[in-house]
């Protein structure tokens, strides 16, 4: 799993960036919730719409789910689950569900247990109903963010001081890096994307969003800022004036661009084996500020 130590501050500059220059249409932004009856509310409403879209996504897509889960090694397996230490009777909360190594980890050493699995990726969802299915009295599955996990929890009728044991394991799992279409990694072509929600939020700017849109200024603010990127100047002059042509709405658009500012363009145009090693550096500088920025302006932090 990567972890990308910047996230916390990127997303208040690309916010902040993205609303003076005065970029119309930027759909419906979700909204800081302050209390418990707020949030209660504004996702009630949304609940059902949600619900629904996951029931079609586990119907229509015809997924091994023992493949997906597979695509996805947790870290520290036998320490959390150690740490942890469940009892018969007690009662746990995933709020990083993924692809259910940790859960499946715990139920394995106690199975008398219920265990609250929250993940905000549909995908990740759709496993956690699956799992549910094989342990229906063990397992809950729910789909959220975590600004929205007191209001499901309250939805479910979960008291407070209810759990023994809350399990978080933040940033991107390989079922999303490994996966072209979600756009988190540069190893291989696919859309720019980087929504951590997946398709829930239509309106929500993707990271081509940002690129496209962005100042000069701002992109390399950016990169500099929250990426430590010693050519963020360089990268973002490029970028502009790329997409003055055409517009960057593909990772390995953008992995180009970043390996010709940075020296690498030659290795990644020459050397195809050699890719990975090039892409994978780029990605963990360019990629995680463009998907961390639009976490933090959302104020979520995965």
């Amino acid at each position: 799993m990567l972890r990308y130590p910047y996230f916390c501050r990127m997303y208040k500059e690309c916010l902040s960036c993205w609303l003076a220059s005065g970029i119309p249409n930027l759909g419906v932004w979700p909204k800081r919730i302050h209390t418990t009856a707020e949030k209660y509310r504004e996702y009630e409403a949304q609940e059902q719409t949600d619900q629904t879209q996951a029931q079609e996504l586990h119907r229509s897509q015809d997924r091994d789910f023992e493949t997906m889960a597979k695509l996805h090694i947790p870290v520290m397996v036998d320490e959390v689950v150690h740490c942890l230490s469940p009892q018969k009777g007690q009662i746990f909360l995933d709020m990083t569900f993924g692809s259910g190594g940790h859960t499946k980890a715990i139920l394995q050493k106690e199975s008398d247990i219920v265990l609250y699995a929250l993940d905000r990726d549909p995908t990740a969802y759709a496993l956690a109903e699956h799992l549910s299915e094989l342990y229906p009295k063990q397992i809950r599955a729910m789909l959220g963010q975590f600004s929205q996990a007191e209001a499901l929890l309250m939805k479910a009728g979960v008291q407070p001081g209810t759990f023994d044991g809350v399990l978080m394991d933040l940033g991107c799992s390989s079922m999303q890096l490994d996966t072209p279409e979600r756009g988190f990694s540069l190893r291989k072509d696919g859309p720019l994307d980087m929504r951590m929600d997946g398709g829930r939020y239509p309106d929500m700017p993707t990271a081509a969003d940002v690129v496209n849109a962005l100042d000069q200024p701002a992109l390399a603010s950016i990169l500099r800022t929250y990426g430590e990127e010693k050519h963020a100047k360089k990268i973002a002059s490029a970028i502009v004036q790329a997409r003055s042509i055409y517009p960057i709405t593909r990772t390995q658009q953008l992995a180009s661009i970043v390996a010709g500012c940075t020296g690498e363009s030659k290795l990644f145009w020459r050397c195809p084996k050699a890719q990975p090693a090039p892409l994978h550096t780029i990605g963990k500088k360019i990629p995680s500020d463009l998907s961390a920025g639009k976490r933090v302006c959302l104020g979520k932090n995965e």
